[in-house]
C-alpha cells in the first residue's frame, strides 16, 4: 500500500513538472515572438532612411518630380549624380586625406597613448595616481574653447598641417578611463603569475593585456576611425580653403554640395539626387567597414559578463 502511494506521488510530481515546463515553454515562445517583432520593427525604421537615400541618389529629375519624393527604389536608375561627383580630381585627394587620418589618428591614440595611460592608472602602486585621475576627469568636463584651441595650434605650427588632425586628439580622458576600468576587470591571478615569471609592466601590457582585451582595442580604434572620417569642422577651422591637399572628404563634399546647389547646373541635373549621392559617398566606406568589427562588439559583451 505504501509503495503504491509513493508511485502516485512520483507520477503526480512528474505531471506537475511537465505542466510547468509546458507553461514556461509557451511563455518563452511568446517572449521570442514579441522580441523578434520588435527587432524587426527597429530594423525597418533604421533601414528605410538608408535605402531611401541610396535610391534617391540614382533617381532622375523627371522621376523625382513625377513621384513627389515618395519612393524606395527608382524605376529608371541613373548614375548621373555620381558621374558628376567623381569627375572632380580633388575628390580623390580628399578621400586620401580622410583615409590617412582615419588610420593614423586612432591607431596612435589607442595603442600608444590611451591604452598605456589607462594601464598606468589601473596600477595600485602608481605615484600620483589620484592627482592624475582628477586631472583626467577635469579635462573631460571643462574645455578651453575654440579661440584658445586655435591659438595653441597656431603657436605650435599645426595650422595647415596634416598633424593637426592627429596630435590634439592623441590622449583622451574618456578613452583612458575606459581602458583603466577594462584592465581593472582582469583577474589578479593572471597579473601576479606574469610578475612572478619576471615580466615587466610593459611586457604585461603587450603580451597579456593586449591579447585579452583585443575586442576593446578594436572597438576603440573603430570608433576613433568613424569620428575621424566624419569630422570636418576641425579642417574648416585649421586648414585654408585653397589647400586642397589637406581638405578631408566630409568638408569637400559639404563645399561641393553648396556650390552645386547654387550653380545653374542644378536646374538640369537633380539637385536632390546629388545631395543623396554626396551622403552615400560619405557614409558608404564606414558602413562597409562595420561588419568586420561586429565580432569585436559581441566579444566585448561576453567578456564583460565573465568574472573570476
Amino acid at each position: 500500500m505504501q509503495a503504491t502511494k509513493q508511485e502516485k506521488d512520483l507520477k503526480f510530481g512528474a505531471k506537475f513538472r511537465k505542466m510547468l515546463r509546458k507553461k514556461f515553454r509557451k511563455g518563452e515562445i511568446g517572449y521570442q515572438i514579441i522580441t523578434s517583432l520588435f527587432l524587426l520593427f527597429l530594423l525597418i525604421v533604421s533601414a528605410y532612411p538608408l535605402l531611401y537615400v541610396l535610391g534617391a541618389s540614382f533617381m532622375s529629375e523627371e522621376e523625382w518630380i513625377a513621384r513627389g519624393g515618395l519612393f524606395l527604389f527608382p524605376h529608371s536608375p541613373t548614375i548621373a549624380a555620381y558621374a558628376d561627383i567623381f569627375k572632380e580630381v580633388n575628390l580623390y585627394k580628399s578621400i586620401a586625406v580622410s583615409i590617412a587620418r582615419a588610420l593614423v589618428g586612432p591607431v596612435l591614440s589607442v595603442l600608444f597613448c590611451n591604452m598605456i595611460f589607462g594601464y598606468a592608472l589601473s596600477l595600485d602602486n602608481l605615484w600620483g595616481k589620484r592627482v592624475l585621475s582628477v586631472f583626467v576627469f577635469v579635462t573631460m568636463v571643462f574645455g578651453g574653447g575654440t579661440i584658445p584651441q586655435y591659438l595653441i595650434r597656431d603657436y605650435t605650427g599645426l595650422l595647415n598641417n596634416f598633424w593637426v588632425f592627429v596630435i590634439p586628439g592623441l590622449l583622451g580622458g574618456w578613452s583612458s578611463l575606459l581602458f583603466k576600468q577594462t584592465f581593472l576587470g582582469t583577474p589578479s591571478s593572471i597579473l601576479e603569475s606574469a610578475r612572478i615569471d619576471g615580466a615587466s609592466e610593459l611586457q604585461i601590457l603587450v603580451r597579456v593585456m593586449l591579447p585579452m582585451h583585443m575586442g576593446t582595442v578594436a572597438i576603440m580604434i573603430f570608433m576613433g576611425a568613424v569620428g575621424q572620417w566624419n569630422s570636418w569642422f576641425d579642417a574648416l577651422l585649421y586648414i585654408d580653403t585653397n589647400n586642397a591637399d589637406l581638405i578631408p572628404l566630409q568638408l569637400y563634399l559639404k563645399n561641393y554640395l553648396a556650390q552645386s546647389t547654387e550653380s545653374s547646373t542644378a536646374i538640369v541635373q537633380n539637385a536632390e539626387a546629388k545631395k543623396m549621392a554626396v551622403a552615400v559617398v560619405g557614409i558608404l566606406p564606414i558602413v562597409l567597414l562595420y561588419p568586420f568589427f561586429l565580432k569585436y562588439f559581441t566579444k566585448g559583451v561576453y567578456m564583460g559578463s565573465v568574472k573570476e
